[in-house]
């Protein structure tokens, strides 16, 4: 970084010792020329209260002529408060003395009514302009600058010049791109091309600007716009690049983008490698490594170009747009994005890999199509290639790009225009190929102390700027750097160790590890004495700009984005929370946001997720963007209470419900009532036929009431039915619109086949519940059939429990990245195993049961008939000398039966489980 400081310097040192030689030759002072159209309106005053920074326009001439490539300008500006004064106090013009000249034609004060020239005796200076440093680019741009001297309020500064000459890689064609108002109001701006007979130059207008007139001046034309004042434009922040309100105007002798494509294969060939020289050696070396494999090649040709070449360029005069000979490129190991990309052409090229160049825009990617056809219309260059049919861009200005070669990200550029087409602009795919998962997980261990641990994984394009950012920077600002983004939250914060940086570039998957002990954690909420500890979705708000409910501008975000933000508490060795789950997610055409709570067993879990189908938010989606993410306290911001022992209290707290958290999925609702409908219908025809083949009842009842452990099971029954209930109406969310959304956005396995899941498990506590509820009637009833069905309701409830676990363990380590596998994640799994050890053993071995439920449907019938006031047992009713009158009738036979009975079934309770 020092040596590349160090050249910067001595480059900058050159161009200005080349000034004093360029002043002599590029600055001269002349009378403007005769050939100027003279304007017709007269400038408006604009309002003050639209002004800024103490000074306005009251004129901005621009006139063009074609045939003497001159640019003619002149603005006056009023100076109308001190700080005006403070900011025009200089005035300066860049221009590039390559290929053109600077000539200056007034510079005058008016104060008063009164003309003070001061050209004459101005002495403008040349400095190097460099207008493209920031981006390490050296055009070789210079400025003529002049300091004014004793301004007043008042004072009318004028300043006329024109700049003589044009790019000669243009090869004598003219484009230009001129905007008629600006975001504060102009008195008048006058804007004329003169055009030669035989031209033909053709224009159009954006955003309601006027159409162009006419006026025919012998062998020339004037096509010219006089605006007057015009309402004032509010710049609104996060303005996609591409977007702008401002009326504007284009003029071309580009007819077609074929013509463009045209020009650029022209002046940008793809040459053939000189056999003797270094960089034909260096290539015939990498396809000698990559084994004549074209892919691996070109990965090895990638990794060089992106990596080995650094992007500084050079780009005076006609190189501005034509690119350097490969062989200098490879030699002096550095380049623009055209000399990269042609560099890396010629390497494919020479080892008869098909390859084109493209032409791009970084800034416009929506809307290039409308614009007239024209070398400005682009300010980057990329490559195309295909191999096997398979075809793909490369930029090779990024660097430190891991993974598959074929897999290698491209940013969403729009149109673009290849030289492999036929001359037409072409749409670049645009996919989400990286994402981010951060995982925090706040440790509560006692006394106000806590850990915190964080684990960060990003993958493709996202892995490739982290790399980036770690191979630039230094380890300890790093360190320092993600240590002070936590403190804003825990004031009392401290590293454990060393972040860990682990790369996997051939996955292209970088994992960041980091470790902190926090001490007296937690805030005292205003107004009480209770502790707290928030928990912050900052992740996630950073990334979704805010806006105003009357914003008129797209919003741009920031594409492509794909980002699971989790945050965890965990009690360590205290009581556990319960459990507990809300979901709130909506998907948009530009967004996806989802948020869920969930509190189970010892841990509380606040998950985001937030993906970009588009870069921009388009501006009749607005509404919904502002709707969505208005109330940022109540979705973003959650706290925490904390116990007198310094570990969270268990409770849900105060999270933001995402307006579409209330949709119902009709679909899942009206399946359920179908398959409900279905087992009512089924069971309703069952129940009169349907005998006990598993578990046969004694042929005789023995207990006329339900006793023993019995009235427990029927009151586990109950208790069974209303959880179950409970599960399925409220704690889970079958019928929420927002669970189904989701699925579409699981890592790993297809959605549909997560649906089917959903369907099957939403199935199965179904059959379950309506097992509990039909095996609870069978018990009033005291029906034949009650322990058969309850043994294997219970049995399907194991049994799909079991497997539920097996699948749970085996997704949640191979997709959702769960890695905690305690027993706390599988109570319920355990506890309804047990329930059928336990309940479906005791109704399959007792007596109880078996003496009990004994009735048959056609004996129920007759038996609801007889007592019709009771519906445990007919003899309850009959009165006492009527049941002594039958004991003596039945004599001795009745007694012989009873003590069979006896015998056989003695009145000792074998019924416990």
């Amino acid at each position: 970084m020092k040596r590349f400081s160090h050249l910067l310097f001595a480059f900058v040192l050159v161009l200005a010792a080349f000034s004093w030689s360029f002043s002599q030759t590029t600055i001269q002072k002349t009378a403007s020329p005769a050939w100027l159209r003279s304007t017709t309106k007269k400038a408006i005053k604009p309002n003050l209260d639209d002004i800024s920074d103490g000074y306005y326009y009251e004129l901005i001439e621009h006139q063009i002529n074609l045939a003497t490539q001159t640019k003619y300008y002149k603005d006056i500006k009023v100076l109308f408060d001190q700080t005006g004064i403070e900011n025009l106090g200089q005035v300066q013009v860049t221009f590039d003395p390559h290929f053109q000249k600077l000539q200056l034609h007034e510079l005058k004060v008016i104060r008063n009514g009164k003309d003070i020239n001061l050209l004459p005796q101005a002495k403008f200076k040349l400095l190097a302009a460099e207008t493209e440093l920031s981006r390490s680019i050296y055009n070789g741009s210079q400025m003529a600058h002049y300091v004014l001297e004793d301004l007043r309020k008042d004072d009318k500064i004028v300043f006329a010049y024109s700049i003589i000459g044009a790019n000669p890689v243009f090869e004598q064609k003219f484009f230009d791109s001129y905007y008629l108002q600006g975001y504060e109001p102009t008195g008048l701006v006058h804007l004329n091309y003169i055009v030669p007979h035989g031209r033909k130059l053709q224009f159009k207008s954006f955003n309601g600007a006027p159409e162009v007139q006419q006026q025919s001046t012998g062998n020339t034309t004037n096509y010219f716009w006089e605006l007057t004042a015009d309402k004032t434009i509010q710049y609104e922040d996060y303005s996609p690049s591409w977007y702008s309100p401002l009326k504007y105007i284009q003029c071309s002798e580009f007819n077609t983008w074929q013509e463009v494509d045209q020009w650029n294969r022209k002046i940008n060939p793809i040459p053939q490698i000189a056999t003797t020289s270094t960089l034909q050696t260096f290539v015939n070396q990498l396809w000698k490594e990559s084994k004549g494999q074209p892919y691996t090649y070109l990965k090895k040709a990638c990794d060089f170009v992106q990596n080995e070449i650094r992007y500084m360029g050079i780009e005076m005069g006609e190189y501005s747009h034509r690119a350097n000979v490969p062989e200098k490129v490879f030699s002096q190991r550095y380049g623009d994005c055209k000399d990269k990309s042609m560099l890396l052409a010629t390497m494919l090229k020479n080892k008869n890999i098909d390859v084109g160049l493209v032409l791009a825009n970084t800034y416009k990617n929506r809307g290039l199509q409308e614009e007239l056809p024209s070398p400005y219309a682009f300010n980057h260059m990329v490559i195309e290639v295909n191999i096997g049919g398979r075809s793909q861009y490369i930029d090779p200005t990024i660097t430190n790009q891991g993974g598959d070669i074929k897999n290698r990200y491209f940013p969403a550029y729009g149109k673009v225009l290849s030289t492999m087409g036929s001359g037409k602009l072409t749409d670049v795919p645009q996919h989400v190929t990286g994402s981010i998962k951060v995982k925090e997980t706040l440790t509560m261990e006692g006394k106000f102390e806590a850990t915190l641990d964080v684990h960060t994984t990003y993958v493709g394009n996202e892995a490739d700027d982290m790399r980036t950012y770690f191979q630039s920077s230094a380890k300890n600002d790093v360190q320092k750097q993600y240590l002070e983004y936590y403190a804003k939250i825990y004031p009392k914060i401290n590293k454990i160790g060393n972040i860990q940086y682990r790369d996997d570039i051939e996955n292209n998957i970088v994992e960041i590890i980091e470790k902190y002990k926090i001490k007296s954690i937690g805030k005292i909420e205003s107004g009480s004495t209770k502790k707290y500890i928030p928990l912050l979705g900052t992740n996630i708000n950073d990334r979704l700009p805010e806006i105003t409910e009357d914003r008129i501008a797209p919003l741009s975000l920031s594409f492509p984005t794909d980002l699971i933000y989790e945050m965890y508490i965990v009690n360590k060795g205290k009581q556990e929370f319960g459990n507990y789950r809300n979901n709130s997610y909506f998907d948009r055409t530009a967004y996806v946001f989802g948020k869920t709570l969930e509190v189970k067993q010892d841990s509380m879990k606040v998950a985001y997720t937030l993906s970009f189908h588009e870069p921009f938010v388009e501006q009749k989606d607005l509404k919904q963007y502002y709707t969505d993410f208005t109330d940022r306290d109540n979705i973003f911001y959650n706290g925490f209470y904390l116990d007198n022992d310094g570990y969270v209290i268990d409770g849900i707290p105060r999270l933001g419900t995402p307006s579409s958290v209330n949709e119902i999925n009709w679909f899942s609702l009206i399946l359920f009532i179908l398959l409900l409908s279905s087992l009512l219908w089924y069971i309703a025809k069952r129940y009169r036929k349907s005998k006990p083949f598993i578990i046969k009842p004694y042929n005789e009842i023995y207990h006329d009431q339900i006793g023993g452990w019995m009235i427990f099971l029927l009151l586990l029954i109950a208790t069974s039915i209303f959880t179950k209930f409970t599960f399925l109406f409220f704690r889970e969310s079958f019928f929420n619109l927002n669970t189904w959304r989701a699925i579409d956005h699981i890592d790993g396995g297809a959605p549909t086949f997560y649906k089917m899941l959903l369907i099957s498990e939403m199935t199965a506590h179904l059959l379950i519940l309506v097992g509990f509820v039909y095996s609870f009637i069978l018990m009033i009833k005291k029906r034949d059939i009650f322990a058969q069905t309850f043994f294997l309701v219970t049995l399907f409830m194991a049994i799909f429990y079991l497997v539920h676990a097996i699948g749970y363990h085996y997704m949640s380590k191979q997709y959702m990245g769960i890695t905690d596998d305690s027993f706390s994640n599988y109570t319920d799994h355990i506890r309804a195993m047990l329930f059928f050890c336990i309940w479906g053993t005791y109704v399959y071995k007792s007596e109880r049961v078996k003496g009990t439920c004994v009735r048959p449907y056609q004996n129920d019938g007759i038996m609801q008939k007889a007592a019709t006031g009771h519906p445990f047992d007919q003899d309850f009713l009959k009165p006492y000398s009527m049941m002594k009158q039958e004991e003596n009738e039945a004599g001795a036979e009745f007694q012989s039966q009873s003590d069979r009975a006896d015998r056989s079934h003695p009145e000792h309770d074998q019924d416990k489980p």
